[in-house]
C-alpha cells in the first residue's frame, strides 16, 4: 500500500490546475501503472489506443479529461513509472465510470474501421503491457488562483500528506497556500493546490491528502527545489513550525506530462 501513493499522486489536470472553475467541484481518480522496460514501447501504443476512447468519453460528457504522467523516479523497484488520472465532475460519475452499455458506443465511435479481432489484440496488449497496481479516488479541496494551463511538458511536484489533527486543512489554506499563491503571482510555479483522497482510506491508509505544485518546466522545477523556502519573517516561520505538525510528510513525487485529452 505504501507504494501506491508512493507513486505519488501524480494526479493532475485541466487547466490552471485540476480545477475547473473555482465553484465547481473536481473529482479525480488515478491508476497507477508498474511497466516494465521491455514492455514500454507497447505501454505506449496503447494509451494511444485508449486516448482515443476517452475523447469519446470527453464528448459525451462522461469525464472532463484524462491524462498521462510518466513518474520520476521510475526505478522498476521504485513503485509505479506512469499514472493515469481521469477527471470528473460528480463522485457518482467517478464511481461509475464508464456507464453500463457506454463502452462499446464509444469504442465504435473511436475505431469505426477497426476489425474485431484488431480490437481484441489491442485488449490483450494492455493487458500484457502494464500492471494495474492501484486505484486512488481523490477530490481537489483547495487551489491558488492564476491562469496557468497545462500541456504536454508540464511538470507536477506531488507531497503525499498523512493527517494527524484534524486542523491540518486548515493550516494548509492558511499558512501555505498564501505562501504558495505569492510564489505564483512571482512566477516562480504555475500553481498549487491541495487534494483529498476519498479512498483507500482508514488507519491503514498510506495518506490522507495530497498537495501539488505544477512548474512549466525542469528548470523552474530546479528553482524551486534550489531555493526551498525562500524568505520567511519569523512569525510566519513559527507559524510554518507550528503547522508541520499537523500531518506527517510522507513521500514526494515528480511527474511529467505526456499525454492529454480535453
Amino acid at each position: 500500500m505504501k507504494k501506491i501513493l508512493a507513486l505519488s499522486i501524480l494526479i493532475i489536470v485541466s487547466t490552471a490546475s485540476f480545477s475547473q472553475e473555482a465553484d465547481q467541484p473536481l473529482y479525480l481518480l488515478f491508476e497507477f501503472m508498474q511497466v516494465d522496460d521491455h514492455n514500454e514501447s507497447d505501454y505506449w501504443e496503447v494509451e494511444s489506443f485508449w486516448s482515443e476512447i476517452h475523447k469519446q468519453r470527453v464528448a459525451d460528457n462522461n469525464i472532463l479529461g484524462w491524462d498521462l504522467w510518466q513518474l520520476t523516479p521510475g526505478g522498476v523497484k521504485q513503485g509505479s513509472q506512469f499514472v493515469t488520472t481521469t477527471m470528473f465532475s460528480s463522485l457518482e460519475a467517478m464511481l461509475q465510470g464508464i456507464p453500463n452499455g457506454k463502452f462499446g458506443e464509444y469504442l465504435k465511435q473511436a475505431y469505426p474501421d477497426k476489425t474485431e479481432a484488431e480490437i481484441d489484440a489491442m485488449m490483450e496488449k494492455t493487458v500484457q503491457s502494464r500492471d494495474l497496481t492501484h486505484r486512488v479516488y481523490c477530490k481537489e479541496i483547495n487551489t491558488t488562483d492564476g491562469d496557468f494551463e497545462m500541456k504536454v511538458g508540464t511538470i507536477v511536484a506531488m507531497d503525499i500528506m498523512k493527517q494527524v489533527e484534524s486542523s491540518y486543512p486548515k493550516m494548509e489554506d492558511e499558512i501555505f497556500k498564501p505562501w504558495h499563491q505569492e510564489m505564483v503571482n512571482k512566477g516562480e510555479k504555475g500553481n498549487w493546490g491541495l487534494i483529498h483522497i476519498i479512498l483507500p482510506t482508514g488507519s491503514e491508509a498510506y495518506g490522507t491528502h495530497i498537495t501539488y505544485s505544477m512548474y512549466e518546466n525542469l528548470g523552474q522545477l530546479a528553482t524551486s527545489m534550489e531555493n526551498w523556502g525562500g524568505k520567511m519573517d519569523t512569525k510566519t516561520k513559527l507559524a510554518v513550525q507550528e503547522g508541520l505538525k499537523t500531518r506527517e510528510w510522507k513521500e514526494v513525487k515528480i511527474g511529467r506530462l505526456v499525454m492529454m485529452v480535453r
